[in-house]
């Protein structure tokens, strides 16, 4: 069995043994250069030490490993690479030496290689101190920190930048300590916060010379700590600035890119008034977007995450549009794919009465207004989720009303060419989004965009075309004023009879998604007028 890198019980663990590494790392030099008794609860700890290291080290040879980007779960691989490393640190970070020399016989051995100067409780404890090289620990923790973006990596930085300092000012002070600095008079508190002041004074500045080495060692050690200390200053200023300089990279991005258009606009001379405009509008992508087109940002991902990815965002949006309910997952995912984001202001127009329709358009954020052509009646109000603009992108018709934006609204758009390849691979679906269209157009017609002008038995279909693009058949004809719709029938070669392709198409176009690919697609339409029909066209042939 293999433990794989994101278990949860691993990762409690691995968080347990970096504390008891932290612990060892402090009280082992502390102890030595001090030699205070022992506590009983620091022996329970010497105890505990040598059972988690060596659980540690067992597990090391089952837990899964990352290889150039890639999970290895291969045992022998996991060994080699883990011997080849820090196996040997770990053994003797694990081996209770303290415990050994301590108990039974082998407390007699001590004894006896006591008397050879082979080993003394100082030559012990000073092996012990190989438990805290195991504090490269910390490294692997702190990079998974960093990939899960739990902190500013600036400031993980500068957390990481103290850590060291602390650390290492711990270890300097110890080692001032056991080089003779230890008064006697003094209690341990008092000896310990001495040469952390000495550490501390040192490393910034070349000491004030109240604490001063009085032997040769201690001359030598306290030049290796100027050193020291002198590189630690300029590592610790230049993360310090680094980290300042890039503490939020997206926001100096974003004021750098503000002061070029800002320093535009007045070279230019644009008026102050469409100048707040467009300071207003950046505060908006600012706050919702922190200054990201989300296109751009994504763009160089590969096509299976940027897929998940855009999953994520957008597919709640697709699965509120009634007509993509229980629509296979596939074309859910295609669709999603193919979403474009935009932004428009308040008061912009999306689209007017009469353009041609060549796309839909979903709303993220924000509420738009279906209005008349000239601006004064709104039909209605779209707010989040919610979607307009189907009826022209299925039949590549004239926009029947125009739609406004009341406030920021974030939206999302789809092109006709990609929503009719989509439909093709799903023909029923294709079926249930054309009857939803068709529902749709209706009830604008209700809605009193339009006005009946004529009677049905002068509503009389003429000048019908039908022609292939694109693996689709589209009819043509002369539009009927004031109708309330079309119905269009194409003839069924198997049934022998004609068939309805739609009861109600509101203006003179309709695109057949799903022609016979073999035989012949021979169509008819009439007009329906105040719920009675209009005579039949001719039939036209559109051959394959």
């Amino acid at each position: 069995m293999v433990i794989r890198q994101d278990n949860v019980l691993k990762k409690y663990f691995d968080a347990l043994l970096l504390i008891f590494t932290l612990f060892a790392a402090i009280e082992v030099p502390l102890h030595l250069a001090l030699r205070y008794p022992t506590p009983h609860w620091i022996h329970l700890v010497n105890f505990v030490y040598p059972i988690i290291f060596s659980v540690d080290i067992i597990a090391t040879f089952f837990t899964s490993i990352t290889i150039d980007g890639e999970e290895v779960t291969s045992k022998k691989k996991i060994a080699i690479k883990y011997l080849r490393s820090w196996f040997i640190v770990d053994v003797i970070a694990a081996t209770p030496f303290d415990l050994i020399f301590s108990v039974g016989w082998l407390s007699e051995a001590s004894n006896a290689a006591r008397s050879l100067r082979l080993f003394s409780p100082r030559y012990i404890q000073t092996l012990l101190q190989v438990r805290m090289l195991r504090l490269y620990h910390i490294f692997p923790f702190l990079e998974k920190t960093n990939k899960k973006e739990l902190l500013n990596p600036g400031i993980l930085r500068l957390i990481f930048t103290v850590f060291i300092v602390i650390f290492v000012s711990h270890w300097i002070s110890c080692g001032w300590l056991a080089l003779g600095k230890a008064d006697p008079a003094l209690d341990i508190l008092t000896n310990y916060l001495r040469a952390l002041y000495w550490t501390v004074t040192t490393i910034t500045t070349t000491g004030y010379g109240d604490i001063v080495p009085t032997t040769n060692l201690q001359m030598l050690y306290t030049i290796f700590v100027q050193l020291l200390g002198a590189g630690m200053y300029g590592y610790i200023i230049g993360n310090l600035a680094s980290m300042l300089a890039n503490s939020d990279l997206a926001r100096t991005q974003f004021r750098a890119k503000m002061e070029k258009i800002q320093t535009f606009m007045q070279y230019r001379d644009v008026p102050e008034d469409l100048q707040e405009n467009i300071r207003t509008y950046y505060d908006y992508v600012w706050n919702n977007r922190r200054g990201f087109d989300e296109t751009s940002v994504l763009e160089d991902l590969p096509s299976s995450l940027k897929l998940q990815v855009a999953l994520h965002l957008n597919k709640d949006i697709i699965e509120k549009v009634p007509m993509f309910n229980g629509a296979p997952e596939e074309l859910i995912r295609q669709i999603v794919l193919n979403l474009k984001p935009v932004l428009y202001t308040p008061g912009d127009y999306i689209f007017h009465r009469g353009e041609m329709g060549d796309e839909m358009f979903f709303i993220s954020r924000g509420k738009v207004d279906i209005v008349s052509e000239d601006g004064k009646t709104v039909y209605a109000t779209l707010s989040d989720g919610a979607f307009f603009g189907e009826i022209a992108l299925l039949f590549s018709s004239e926009r029947t009303a125009s739609v406004r934006a009341v406030d920021y609204c974030d939206l999302y758009t789809l092109d006709k060419y990609t929503f009719d390849h989509v439909l093709a691979k799903f023909p029923d679906v294709a079926t249930q989004v054309q009857q939803m269209a068709e529902e749709r157009q209706m009830q604008a017609k209700t809605d009193g965009r339009t006005q009946l002008l004529v009677d049905s038995k002068d509503a009389h279909v003429q000048g019908l075309k039908a022609s292939f693009q694109a693996g689709h058949v589209f009819l043509d004809w002369h539009d009927v004023p004031g109708t309330m719709g079309y119905q269009v029938q194409r003839w069924d070669d198997a049934s022998d009879q004609w068939i309805f392709l739609s009861q109600s198409v509101l203006i003179s176009e309709f695109t057949d998604l799903l022609p016979n690919k073999t035989g012949t697609n021979i169509y008819r339409v009439r007009a329906i007028i105040r719920g009675e029909f209009g005579q039949w066209s001719s039939a036209t042939n559109a051959d394959v």
